[in-house]
Order: C-alpha cells, then sequence, then structure tokens
C-alpha cells in the first residue's frame, strides 16, 4: 500500500475551519464579557455606597479584579519552585479578591431575599 491509500488512525478531520476553535473562545468571552460588567457595575456601586468619590468608586473594580486576575494567573502558573510562604500569598489575594467581588455583588441585590441575592451573587 502506499502512504496515500493506508488507513488513517484516529480522528478524521475535516478540511477547513473547525467550528469548535472559534465557538469556545467566542462563548467564553461573552460570559466574560457579561461577568465583567455586572461585577464592574455592583462593585463601583457598592465604593459609592461607601463614601469613596467618582473617581476612586471607577477604580476600585478594576483593582479588585486586577488583583483576582494576577492571582489566578499565579494559581495556574506551573512552572518554577515557589515557596509556601509565596503559594499562602497567592491563595490568600484569590480568595480575598473573590470574597470582595461576591460581597460587592450581594450588597448590591435590590432586597435580601434568596432571589435577588443569588441573582446578584
Amino acid at each position: 500500500m502506499s502512504a496515500d491509500t493506508e488507513p488513517q488512525e484516529g480522528p478524521v478531520r475535516s478540511r477547513g475551519v473547525d467550528p469548535d476553535t472559534w465557538i469556545r473562545p467566542l462563548c467564553a468571552l461573552v460570559v466574560a464579557g457579561v461577568a465583567a460588567y455586572a461585577s464592574y457595575v455592583h462593585q463601583r456601586e457598592l465604593a459609592m455606597q461607601g463614601g469613596a468619590d467618582v473617581v476612586s468608586a471607577s477604580l476600585w473594580p478594576p483593582s479588585v479584579d486586577g488583583l483576582l486576575l494576577l492571582a489566578t494567573a499565579g494559581l495556574l502558573k506551573s512552572t518554577g519552585p515557589r515557596s509556601r510562604r509565596a503559594r499562602g500569598a497567592v491563595w490568600s489575594a484569590f480568595l480575598l479578591g473573590i470574597a470582595v467581588s461576591l460581597a460587592a455583588n450581594v450588597a448590591a441585590a435590590p432586597a435580601l431575599k434568596w432571589k435577588p441575592v443569588l441573582v446578584a451573587g
């Protein structure tokens, strides 16, 4: 048998564009965008209620979400030796970012009943 007529092993891929290569990232981008918008609005509202001026309240959400993003990147990084203290600092930053973001979302709920809190959270 020639190389052209030998049976192929594994899954056969069709020629052309695989929809999975762009559908998943697009869906992830949409979900992340909606979450980022809701998080920004809720955190800014909480900062305003806490007495922050407009500029500070507008800068608060990117700082909290930036902390969370950096901590997530640190948790996902698999290379290089890290001390127990460094791992603890990364986990602390991650948990702090989650707690602040979730608290801001819950505080933005229109009523302290389970449905509005669940939606806001």
